[in-house]
């Protein structure tokens, strides 16, 4: 009698072992602790020396384009886009930031003196198949429930304006502007503003674009794996491009 009274207490022993065991393996090998960039990443050398225009060229527009409009192009080797992602381990403070990162972005931009130039289409394209975490368990409830790539594997933003763009760059220093499109997402097309932090040097530029939205905003769902690990109903998304003027 006295054993089958002290069933019940043993159950819930090991349930509670069970979690604390789960928490502490999610603790040491699976969460993450990723912060946000906070600066646009630095221009490599290589180019700079390549988008510098030669000897007596003018570098004040593009082939085809209004003066002093320049096409810049996104160069995918020393750009990234990422995701992060808030999670949590079920009924305990065991909180982490889980990234995600891609190469696989490709696009460009049509900028003059007065900022974007509205008569050209101005986009980048990510391939979300290409996504990355630390954690391979978390890839594939990313790729499979929450993006569901094998429907939707790429993710477009069109821009239509740009505020803050200034007349002119201070050297070696960023400028905090806003840029707003059309962000096509899970096929979803909804209106963003990003946050940009863009420097430029002659004819190359760097910049850092940060925005921040609810997964039900592009019909996502929430993941809640296994009952034991959650997300929170936001993500962030970073984008770090660096371009350089062609043509």
């Amino acid at each position: 009698m006295f054993l089958l009274k002290g069933w019940p207490f043993r159950i819930a022993g090991a349930v509670v072992l069970l979690i604390i065991l789960a928490g502490a393996g999610w603790w040491f090998f699976v969460r993450s602790d990723n912060e946000l960039a906070t600066t646009a990443p630095e221009i490599p050398e290589e180019v700079k020396a390549s988008s510098t225009p030669a000897a007596g060229a003018s570098p004040s527009s593009s082939p085809g384009l209004a003066a002093g409009v320049r096409r810049y192009a996104i160069i995918p080797e020393q750009s990234e886009a990422a995701y992060f992602a808030d999670e949590k381990l079920a009924n305990l403070p065991l909180p982490s930031t889980a990234k995600g990162t891609t190469k696989a972005i490709e696009g460009h931009f049509y900028l003059g003196a007065n900022g974007l130039d509205t008569s050209q289409e101005s986009k980048f394209t990510v391939d979300l198949t290409t996504l990355r975490s630390d954690q391979s368990r978390r890839d594939n409830q990313v790729q499979q429930r929450g993006l569901e790539t094998a429907k939707y594997p790429k993710a477009t933003f069109v821009a239509t304006k740009l505020e803050g763009y200034p007349s002119e760059f201070p050297a070696g220093q960023e400028v905090e502007m806003k840029l707003t499109g059309t962000l096509d997402l899970h096929g979803v097309k909804k209106e963003v503003t990003w946050d940009v932090k863009m420097k430029k040097e002659g004819e190359a530029l760097s910049a850092l674009a940060t925005v921040n939205f609810l997964y039900a905003d592009f019909n996502i769902p929430v993941l809640n794996i296994a009952g034991m690990v959650s997300v929170e109903d936001d993500v962030t998304l970073q984008v770090q491009v660096v371009a350089k003027a062609s043509g």
